[in-house]
């Protein structure tokens, strides 16, 4: 009985070394998690992940030493690997120093970093390093999942060329296509502009317009430039005022509210584009 004991004492020990790195990854007292400000997004839609790490491993902690201190992976359905797209947009540039007993977060955005865009369900993965230890920390995953957005009826006229831009020697401009969408993402409707290249199958930009209420077909009309003006109902008596160029910035933001008058687009004689009827307010945001 004794020998048998002092074997099993032996094999212990031999293995002990090797079990060390795990026995205090499990220990360091350091958590990770992920968490999403949306859990359900249209294809190309920027995602506004967040990763919160709190310290509790009795020694300050050193973030972003490199470019690699945190590595993603995104699973597809079936738990497939998602493609990378070949971008290290997604890193942070910066040293950050995590004091014993705080904590820190830090905000990424892996839609031009990985090939989400197909529908489905989806989970982000991670693993931070530190400077000081070996081993790595799994972060707390986080899922979510693409949806399409159903397109209005009333869609602004195009392609339209970008009047900022000139092709090489006599040729045109490049052309855009913008196109309206909506999506019922977890109850709540939303509107979205997607900008594409001439043919429509490559996004340039998917810009989020707010709020929709779907009783009301937005009011929608090109002005000289080719910039896009968009009014559409938010609820029963607010309105969203947008103008959209042809590089996808927004260029104004308003919000009016109904009065005796339903607020409405019009068309000048210059080509200009105006809201009439309703008052302008500031709104909360």
């Amino acid at each position: 009985v004794k020998v048998g004991f002092m074997k099993r004492i032996v094999v212990w020990w031999a293995l002990l070394p090797g079990l060390l790195p795990l026995a205090q990854a499990q220990n360091m007292a350091v958590s990770a998690a992920f968490s999403l400000e949306q859990k359900q997004l249209l294809p190309d839609e920027k995602m506004y992940l967040k990763l919160t790490i709190e310290n509790r491993s009795g020694q300050d902690l050193m973030l972003g030493a490199t470019s690699d201190w945190i590595t993603f992976t995104v699973l597809g359905e079936n738990n497939r690997p998602v493609p990378e797209l070949g971008t290290n947009q997604v890193y942070i540039e910066g040293e950050t120093k995590l004091t014993e007993g705080s904590s820190a977060s830090r905000d990424f955005n892996l839609t031009p970093c990985f090939d989400f865009r197909q529908p489905g369900h989806y989970t982000v993965k991670g693993t931070i390093k530190f400077p000081q230890w070996p081993q790595g920390l799994a972060v707390t995953p986080v899922s979510f999942s693409i949806v399409n957005g159903i397109r209005l009826a009333n869609q602004p006229p195009g392609p339209v060329g970008v009047t900022l831009l000139h092709g090489p020697g006599n040729q045109p401009p490049p052309a855009r296509i913008y196109i309206l969408e909506k999506s019922d993402a977890m109850g709540s409707m939303k509107l979205y502009l997607r900008l594409t290249d001439a043919s429509g199958s490559q996004t340039l930009r998917l810009i989020p317009l707010g709020p929709y209420f779907s009783y009301s077909d937005p009011d929608v009309k090109l002005d000289r430039y080719n910039d896009l003006h968009v009014l559409h109902q938010t609820d029963a008596k607010a309105f969203t005022y947008c103008v959209i160029d042809t590089l996808g910035q927004i260029l104004e933001r308003q919000t009016y509210q109904y009065t005796d008058r339903r607020p409405a687009l019009r068309a000048d004689a210059d080509g200009g584009v105006t809201v009439a009827g309703g008052a302008r307010v500031v709104s909360a945001s």
